[in-house]
């Protein structure tokens, strides 16, 4: 009774793994379908920095939105391409999670020198954790964070 195929359990495949495969694809196509919703929105965006050209904005307004969106786009598109399982090779995966990780930190200075100077227009002289309460405030945070996360688990794998 021991040599019969159902109860052979070591050489049967497991068929979860096969759910787990389709279901990290799906993710990795909604990674890429949700890139054109924040293309559009970055070209929103973008239209009201030029607006505010007119108003006294400057070039830093550009630098800052092209950080911001590259932050966003690169963690939607390298995603995607981890999910759909398009990296070939190790050096590929390594370098697009530590080029995350990296983005997202120079967004969290950038974030941070924001916040600073929103503080002092505002006139919130209060202590500065209570700053990160607004929702306006800690949002724009977690996305930072939560890009630094991504970058780590796709190096790490």
């Amino acid at each position: 009774m021991s040599d019969a195929q159902e109860w052979d359990f070591m050489n049967q495949k497991n068929p979860s793994n096969r759910s787990k495969i389709t279901i990290d694809y799906v993710f990795g196509i909604m990674c890429f379908l949700l890139l054109i919703p924040t293309l559009m929105v970055a070209f929103g965006e973008f239209m009201d920095i030029i607006d505010f050209f007119e108003y006294g904005g400057d070039m830093g307004d550009v630098l800052v939105w092209i950080l911001y969106t590259t932050t966003i786009f690169s963690i939607l598109l390298i995603s995607g391409l981890y999910f759909t399982d398009s990296m070939k090779s190790d050096s590929i995966r390594i370098g697009s999670g530590f080029f995350i990780i990296t983005i997202s930190i120079v967004n969290l200075i950038s974030r941070l020198h924001d916040f600073q100077e929103e503080r002092r227009n505002w006139g919130f002289d209060e202590f500065w954790l209570d700053f990160l309460y607004w929702p306006s405030t800690h949002e724009r945070l977690e996305l930072v964070f939560l890009g630094i996360i991504i970058g780590f688990l796709i190096v790490r794998k």
